[in-house]
């Protein structure tokens, strides 16, 4: 994985990504060996880029409130993005972006081998599915049995969900609850390794 991080933050694939403090990568964040691993669309911006974590500050505060609520610690699950840089002006990614940075998630996750990888937004939603051949399902609350991949051996239970940047522009209380019991949910029946 180190040596994966290191070539992700030389990587110049593709223009006018990668550049220190504007468009700056990030590799994965958190334990190689979670059971969980949460996929974003790309990597935050300044706060994201200065940690090198992502989902630093921003929306990524609803998903700290799901890792206590979890019992967990952010380190003990493993977040990356289908692209690993922070695109210009917050856009939306190019189609040749998540291409160039396809093998690099892809290897992040062969590494980390998570039970459950839940996509957050749809561009992750998308790249997962193409990339695992399974089709995403919703997640819900209260969370739905998992078919753990140590069980069934077809590769892990792919769910997916709202980007935390579109929950929190939402202003409502009852939804954003919701959002951060149901990941809460997913991460406790991943680490048990049973249905949840």
């Amino acid at each position: 994985m180190a040596v994966l991080a290191a070539t992700i933050k030389v990587c110049r694939l593709c223009p006018g990504l990668n550049i220190a403090g504007e468009t700056e990568s990030a590799p994965g964040y958190g334990a190689v060996d979670s059971p969980v691993a949460l996929v974003g669309q790309s990597l935050c911006g300044k706060l994201c880029m200065e940690s090198q974590i992502p989902f630093t500050g921003g929306s990524g505060c609803l998903l700290d409130e799901s890792f206590v609520r979890a019992g967990l610690e952010k380190r003990d699950v493993f977040i990356t993005n289908v692209v690993h840089c922070h695109p210009p002006q917050n856009r939306e990614s190019l189609p040749d972006w998540v291409s160039n940075c396809s093998p690099y998630l892809s290897l992040e996750l062969k590494i980390v081998q998570p039970r459950v990888v839940i996509g957050l937004g749809q561009d992750a939603k998308v790249a997962l599915e193409r990339m695992y051949g399974l089709k995403a399902q919703k997640l819900q609350r209260p969370c739905q049995p998992l078919a753990l991949a140590a069980v069934d051996g077809r590769g892990p239970e792919l769910l997916f969900t709202e980007h935390p940047s579109w929950i929190k522009r939402q202003h409502d209380e009852r939804l954003t609850d919701q959002y951060v019991g149901s990941l809460a949910d997913a991460y406790r029946a991943a680490f048990r390794g049973v249905a949840g």
